[in-house]
């Protein structure tokens, strides 16, 4: 029996040592044009400014980058990735015991396909191909007439630790561009809008105890809500030029918003972020409450008047 399981993948990343917040990306992806940690450029970078060279006199390279060799499973829905030094410790993924993985055994069983994960990763945030993406940074899907309404990865990141839930009473109505939940997080209060019409008919109620399953789980267990749509609206969800996206429309927006957040975080507030990887903290100890206040303005709707 093999010793390592076949769906154990390994790559090499890289990523910013001085910046708070790790955000690794594929080697291969470090020469981009618009990646300046591989250019003479870097020098301009306000985390280098502010950290100095390090007592490495100026070269091409950023002296605060890193790369390191990481290991991540190849067919689990989210993509955590580890350093490749756990092959020393009893993990399961490089033993015999990689067959007792329910991945694995869902793969071997022919139950679950390989080919295109139903949560993939876009640029360090998790994405789920089978939801509709609201542009509000909301996701929606449809059950049974109904449509499960919850804060998808890029979003709750934004947020940072998001403290108590405040949610609409069942039976109460909601329409497109009034409020639909509060967010009390720690650096301020953020409203998310409706983008439909309806009456909710289920409220996640286990986010009153424990609202940390929208960071955990955001596409799961951290659901906000349920609605029963007015008249009309599910198919409103499938009209072309409207806010609502699925597959690769959906991918390239996200894409576009991750570049949006990069640009607004280097020229407004200067701090840089390494692209790609994966997100490992929020922005709280890098942001004001007012810098926080400007993102969440900008990347999400605000309520009508």
């Amino acid at each position: 029996m093999e010793t390592r399981c076949p769906f154990l993948k390994e790559e090499k990343v890289a990523f910013c040592r001085a910046f708070p917040i790790k955000k690794m990306l594929p080697f291969d992806r470090l020469y981009l044009k618009e990646n300046i940690c591989s250019e003479e450029a870097h020098i301009d970078c306000p985390v280098y400014k502010e950290q100095g060279d390090g007592g490495v006199a100026a070269k091409k390279l950023c002296p605060y980058l890193e790369v390191e060799a990481v290991i991540f499973c190849g067919v689990y829905p989210k993509k955590k990735m580890i350093p490749s030094s756990a092959f020393r410790l009893e993990c399961p993924c490089t033993t015999e015991a990689y067959v007792d993985c329910f991945a694995y055994q869902k793969i071997a069983q022919g139950d679950l396909s390989s080919a295109e994960p139903e949560v993939a990763t876009i640029r360090g945030f998790l994405f789920d191909n089978t939801v509709y993406h609201y542009r509000g940074h909301i996701w929606l899907q449809q059950t049974n007439g109904r449509v499960r309404v919850g804060l998808d990865d890029f979003g709750q990141w934004l947020l940072g630790r998001i403290d108590e839930v405040i949610l609409p009473t069942h039976g109460g109505r909601v329409r497109p561009g009034h409020l639909l939940a509060e967010l009390r997080c720690t650096q301020g209060t953020a409203n998310l809008i409706s983008p439909l019409s309806g009456t909710v008919v289920g409220v996640n109620s286990g986010l009153h105890q424990n609202s940390s399953t929208i960071h955990t789980d955001p596409y799961g267990e951290g659901w906000l809500l349920e609605l029963q749509p007015a008249p009309g609206e599910l198919s409103r969800l499938d009209e072309q030029g409207t806010q609502f996206l699925r597959g690769d429309e959906a991918r390239s927006w996200l894409d576009k918003e991750v570049d949006r957040l990069h640009y607004i975080l280097q020229t407004e507030i200067g701090v840089t972020m390494s692209d790609g990887g994966e997100p490992l903290q929020d922005l709280r100890g890098v942001l004001s409450v007012k810098q926080w206040s400007s993102l969440i303005t900008t990347f999400f709707p605000r309520k009508e008047e």
